[in-house]
């Protein structure tokens, strides 16, 4: 099951992930755009995909955190009071 294009903080999601011990990490599709020159004075754009592997609770732990101000917290049926307990 895949979540994506949710109302979800992506800072957030970040800092958890980034908090967590992921079980692999996989960087890809790197990219860099010089938009104006490469003068000292001009700027670049860097692009990449990572792809982080982390256990499933600290998924649902950085969702949990990660939800707006405001959103629903509705926890998925199969959820547990233990495997869910910032909801």
């Amino acid at each position: 099951m895949a979540i994506t294009n949710l109302p979800y903080d992506d800072d957030l999601i970040l800092e958890g992930v980034r908090a967590t011990t992921a079980i692999s990490e996989e960087t890809r599709d790197v990219q860099v755009d010089f938009t104006t020159g490469t003068s000292p004075e001009d700027v670049a754009r860097i692009s990449v995909t990572t792809t982080w592997t982390i256990p499933a609770a600290d998924a649902v732990r950085i969702l949990a955190a990660a939800v707006p101000t405001g959103a629903p917290r509705d926890a998925p049926l199969e959820a547990s009071d233990t495997d869910l307990p910032l909801l």
